[in-house]
């Protein structure tokens, strides 16, 4: 056994029948190699055991002579390299020979030496060449060479033995130092070239076996070549030889055949195996333009739809309901029956569709139906559709595929519903749905797949829809700019949400639960408001519902230190500028159920304001007109004064 001392981890194993060529790698390994451990072995078939053995301890080349190193090479599946006599050192062996006798036997394994006749005619002498394969066969080869009168035996270890049991003369052939260092040299370089081979195979070997998708190589007859450990386990192979085994007999259904004649690839096939259903996809090994085998990747659909979920999440990071059902403030018996309905919506998947004013609390109620439903550890995903054009509300809706539009996404783009997986989309302002997006989402809500621009797969999801509208969407179908069969599929279940001014017992309740938030937020002391301020807040009809609020509250709050009449005054003052939308004019003033037409022109005015107490916005609230057409009238017949 010899260690090179400059790369202890390769192992070359040296087998020789001869002292002579121990010596001679001993001194080659005092002046070349650091340690060298030599022993003295038998050759031809006597060697195989050893060789196993040193092929089972690790070596990676063995070297002996050439007959041994033949026999070897059929056993072992490590390289071997013959030690080989060159031109001089055969004539140096004839030399020797020679002093014991004319007639000589050179033994050859396999084949005959050539230029035998010029070295007779060299040294007068005859030469005899004795062919053998193995250990009886150089035997025989001896026994007759000493019945036709041979003298000498020119071979190696094996042949000396046995000349020497005929009595005969042996004379090793002659191997010189240079030989023996070429040799040891050319195996050093071997066995690390190997070991380079190796490592690589063994890298490429764990980087396969690393996935746990079955990877696995053919050659051109279909044979499999390699295939790491998810491919052995799905075709149920347990023993090392994967030349024994043709994938065909595992898929008898494939046509990955067909890319030995197209030499292109096959992508995402269904191949059944084990009454089990795998996604696969057939690569060509290309050489030389020709097809060389086939690579094939299989892929459990179970896995791959494991996979996109897995996916789908981790892109929906973030998109997590904030609120609760109990965020949404309320005292009124109307509040209080949608809170239930709310609650027991939240126990079905069914389409809910939730009607109010902005700022009446509507993404709130989602956000809580979420939270109480099956899918809460699913993602929530809100898009307000009056916010995007047309062509970005389906973007952001469905998605696109990479190219599918002039500054498309690279890489494409998931769109919401994709996103939503598993969880729950809330579309606000659903009634501002363009007409195309209308009849794509009705598509989705059916079919429960959606399709991405630019694609033409259809992609599963598993999405729950609420929906919210500020508008009445009946009245939008009979005007014509809904769809009436989006609009039915939408309407499965409805909440409606109702204005403040319905509800105004509720403000006190509200402000005070504003109060607290805003200043929570701030890190600053609660607020505190005197009676007289929420009685005037209550007579104001707040088209902006809980949201004109809070925001109100909140200007209030980071304008002073603490509560202020002039300050309230002044930004109260602003807010009662705002003009009444449409439904606030018709239901007006709820506090005093009355409704009044605008007063005719020239009428006194003072009667009103006496009412209102100079109030100038409950004066406005019970004509039914908003403060500023209050204003200018009372401007006009110079009645305007202060407010009390």
């Amino acid at each position: 056994m010899i260690k090179a001392g400059y790369d202890p981890k390769l192992k070359v194993g040296v087998i020789v029948s001869s002292e002579d060529l121990i010596g001679k790698i001993n001194r080659l390994a005092k002046s070349r190699w650091d340690q060298v451990h030599t022993r003295l072995i038998c050759g031809l078939d006597e060697a195989v055991p050893v060789g196993r053995e040193m092929e089972a301890s690790g070596c990676d080349v063995v070297i002996s002579r050439r007959g041994t190193a033949e026999i070897l090479r059929e056993k072992l599946t490590i390289p071997v390299l013959a030690l080989m006599a060159n031109p001089l050192d055969i004539l140096i062996s004839i030399r020797k020979a020679v002093i014991f006798g004319k007639r000589i036997l050179i033994t050859s394994f396999r084949k005959q030496m050539t230029g035998m006749d010029i070295l007779e005619e060299i040294y007068q002498v005859r030469i005899f060449q004795g062919i053998y394969h193995d250990s009886p066969s150089l035997n025989q080869v001896i026994g007759k060479a000493r019945e036709k009168g041979v003298e000498v035996i020119i071979g190696g270890g094996v042949s000396m033995k046995f000349a020497d049991t005929y009595g005969l003369k042996g004379v090793e052939l002659y191997i010189s130092e240079e030989a023996v260092a070429f040799a040891v040299e050319d195996a050093l370089a071997l066995a690390r070239l190997r070991r380079q081979e190796q490592e690589k195979s063994r890298r490429y070997q764990c980087i396969i076996d690393s996935s746990s998708d079955a990877i696995l190589s053919v050659n051109r007859e279909g044979v499999l070549t390699t295939m790491n450990r998810a491919a052995r386990d799905l075709l149920r192979i347990r023993d090392c030889q994967e030349e024994s085994h043709r994938l065909i007999d595992y898929l008898p259904e494939s046509d990955f055949r067909r890319i030995f004649q197209t030499k292109q690839p096959l992508l995402n096939k269904l191949e059944k195996v084990s009454n089990l259903l795998y996604l696969a996809n057939h690569f060509p090994i290309n050489v030389n333009e020709e097809v060389a085998g086939v690579v094939s990747i299989m892929k459990n659909t179970a896995n791959v739809i494991k996979d996109e979920n897995e996916v789908r999440r981790n892109f929906a990071k973030g998109l997590v309901a904030r609120f609760t059902i109990d965020d949404l403030i309320h005292k009124s018996t109307g509040m209080a029956e949608a809170v239930r309905k709310a609650k027991r919506y939240a126990l079905s998947d069914s389409t809910v569709l939730i009607t109010g004013e902005t700022g009446t609390g509507k993404e709130v109620l989602a956000q809580g139906i979420h939270n109480l439903s099956d899918r809460s550890r699913g993602p929530f995903v809100s898009l307000n559709c009056a916010a995007l054009p047309e062509q970005l509300l389906e973007n952001e809706l469905f998605g696109h595929e990479e190219g599918a539009f002039t500054g498309s996404r690279k890489g494409g783009k998931i769109g919401l519903f994709e996103l939503a997986h598993t969880g729950t989309i809330f579309l606000d302002e659903i009634a501002s749905t363009p007409p195309g997006v209308q009849a794509t989402l009705l598509r989705v809500l059916e079919e429960k797949k959606v399709m991405r621009i630019g694609s033409d797969r259809l992609i599963p999801i598993d999405v729950r829809v609420l929906a919210a509208s500020n508008r009445d969407l009946a009245a939008e179908v009979r005007a014509g700019r809904f769809r009436d069969d989006l609009f039915f599929r939408l309407n499965v279940l409805s909440i409606r949400l109702a204005p403040l001014r319905e509800r105004m017992e509720e403000l006190p309740v509200i402000v005070a639960h504003c109060v607290n938030k805003i200043a929570a937020r701030y890190r600053i002391p609660p607020l505190s408001l005197p009676e007289d301020c929420l009685r005037r807040l209550m007579s104001y009809v707040w088209p902006g519902n809980v949201r004109q609020v809070e925001n109100f509250l909140e200007r209030l709050i980071l304008a002073a230190d603490s509560f202020t009449p002039g300050v309230f005054d002044e930004l109260f003052e602003e807010i009662c500028q705002v003009t009444l939308p449409e439904p606030a004019r018709e239901t007006s003033g709820k506090k005093h159920q009355l409704e009044r037409q605008a007063p005719p022109e020239g009428t006194n005015l003072e009667e009103i304001l006496l009412e209102a107490r100079f109030c100038k916005t409950k004066a406005a609230a019970l004509l039914g007109i908003s403060r500023t057409t209050l204003w200018r009238k009372l401007k006009k017949h110079g009645q305007n004064r202060p407010d009390r």
